[in-house]
């Protein structure tokens, strides 16, 4: 699913607010809650919002086209559909007709401000993003080519707790999460990274011998993204590079520990937790056992 930008000029928010509770059912996440009270800096706040979402969704009315905000994310939207395939899905309200700067795009109609139509509109905008949308994905997880079966063992586990879907993950060396033949590694890599909810690092006692790893949690941790670093193989604290030894780290080598990843990832992401069976906590824990077997092989 897609992180979503929805813009909007304050006299539509009921509006935007229906729309918004019908794309977070469909399991899209909304970078900025509508009518959310920002603190400190709101419009840093709605910058960063916006830059870290794969959609635009804009409410287009009289009000809108007299606002700035408005008008100046949906240039925002455009110039970054030319650098990364932005994708805008203008809303049009109270049948107000296709403004100018956005006569060249697809627009969709919201009739009456009622539930009903805000659901049929949402329907509309969700097809749209499952077929055109460049989704980044919710968790990536970074790790050194030697590692790779601990990698399989977590997304193993993590497949047990949550509904995923392919553009969930992104995990180079696990299918289906890995790169699409012809992508380029490093532009496509740099984008997953700003916009994943949460990092997971794999760590082990030569992980400081990847340039790949090292760059790729330095960066998650200069953008501010929520990164976890795991120890395997024997690792420590002290294998932990700097800054993210900053962080708590957590082994992998502990089967409570790996379920209670579970419990950390379910509140640092928007991922939908399985629903419990009588049958979930024994297959969870039977796959945090194959997760302790991974991460304890090859010790240093």
């Amino acid at each position: 699913m897609a992180n979503v930008f929805i813009s909007y000029a304050k006299p539509d928010e009921g509006a935007a607010k229906r729309i918004e509770q019908f794309l977070l059912e469909k399991g899209h996440r909304i970078k900025v809650p509508v009518g959310a009270a920002v603190v400190g800096n709101w419009r840093t706040a709605f910058i960063r919002g916006l830059v870290a979402s794969d959609v635009l969704v804009v409410l287009i009315s009289d009000a809108a086209m007299a606002s700035k905000n408005v008008v100046g994310e949906i240039g925002a939207a455009r110039a970054m559909y030319e650098t990364r395939g932005m994708l805008t899905l203008p809303v049009l309200l109270n049948g107000i007709s296709y403004p100018d700067y956005v006569s060249d795009l697809y627009c969709f109609k919201l009739i009456a401000n009622t539930d009903e139509e805000a659901a049929k509109t949402a329907h509309d905008l969700d097809n749209a993003i499952s077929d055109s949308a460049k989704l980044a994905p919710r968790i990536f997880i970074s790790h050194r080519h030697i590692d790779k079966s601990v990698a399989a063992a977590l997304v193993a586990l993590l497949e047990q707790g949550f509904n995923i879907r392919n553009n969930d993950l992104r995990c180079t060396s696990v299918k289906p999460y890995m790169l699409d033949p012809g992508e380029r590694t490093s532009e496509k890599l740099r984008s997953d990274l700003s916009h994943a909810e949460l990092v997971i690092g794999i760590l082990s006692p030569d992980t400081v011998e990847s340039n790949y790893v090292l760059c790729e949690l330095g960066a998650s941790w200069g953008r501010d993204v929520p990164t976890f670093p795991v120890l395997a193989r024997g690792a420590t604290i002290a294998n932990v590079p700097s800054p993210l030894n900053e962080r708590n780290p957590m082994t992998l080598e502990e089967e409570s520990n790996c379920l209670d990843l579970i419990e950390y990832v379910a509140t640092k992401t928007s991922l939908q937790r399985l629903p419990v069976s009588p049958g979930t906590p024994g297959r969870l824990s039977e796959y945090a056992k194959r997760l302790v077997d991974a991460a304890r092989m090859n010790r240093s």
